[in-house]
């Protein structure tokens, strides 16, 4: 009963909040931001930023032949896999790429400089890449409604990490995605036209590399 009531508190509260913050503007922006086409733009990027999410689970399924079947209104979800069991290092990359496609993605829209931030769609993807990683962790660590373990079987994308590693990498994976997304929406609302101007300044730059080890190197870079 306790954690029903946390995740009944903490997620709303937490999509509320980032959704004003980037969809809704001062009285003195254009006042199309809150025309019925923008609000449809917004929900069409929440809707793309899920499908990649997915999209990079079914990649990693694909290439690895992983062994699975799709659900629809899968526990919490429209849409989810169930996997049958495999190795450990196929069970991480599985349970691991939707996240990492998020920040990626996000990173991506961040440093294109082409790519409006204003516009409505990519608030909505960023508004879900952002949102989607903290709750994930958040529900690990607190909430257990998507992320956890019965006597025969688990759910849950850091439950599988967890699954196919340890406790411990489980929680340093969904700590780091939940601190890059929380510092991409720090990021992002910098760019967005209503921000003061002392939110604006630049004095940060995030890289990210492949390594030869199929792994990913995150570089943070401050200007004095």
């Amino acid at each position: 009963m306790k954690s029903q009531n946390i995740s009944r508190i903490i997620c709303p509260l937490i999509t509320t909040i980032f959704v004003v913050f980037i969809n809704l503007s001062p009285a003195e922006a254009s006042d199309n931001h809150s025309t019925g086409k923008s609000s449809a733009q917004f929900m069409a990027g929440i809707i793309t930023a899920f499908s990649i999410h997915e999209s990079a689970h079914a990649l990693v399924i694909e290439t690895a032949d992983i062994d699975v079947h799709w659900e629809l209104g899968n526990y919490n979800q429209p849409i989810a896999f169930v996997e049958s069991g495999t190795s450990d290092t196929k069970g991480k990359a599985l349970y691991s790429a939707g996240l990492v496609s998020q920040v990626v993605g996000s990173e991506i829209i961040l440093q294109t400089d082409k790519i409006d931030k204003n516009n409505a769609f990519v608030r909505g993807m960023m508004a879900w890449n952002i949102i989607n990683p903290i709750s994930y962790a958040l529900d690990y660590w607190l909430i257990r409604r998507s992320n956890k373990e019965t006597a025969t079987t688990f759910q849950g994308d850091i439950e599988g990490i967890e699954h196919y590693s340890s406790e411990s990498t489980a929680d340093g994976f969904a700590l780091t995605m939940a601190a890059i997304a929380a510092f991409q929406g720090y990021r992002f609302l910098k760019t967005q036209s209503w921000a003061p101007e002392w939110l604006k300044g630049e004095s940060y730059r995030l890289y990210i590399e492949p390594l030869p080890s199929n792994g990913m190197a995150l570089t943070l870079e401050f200007r004095f």
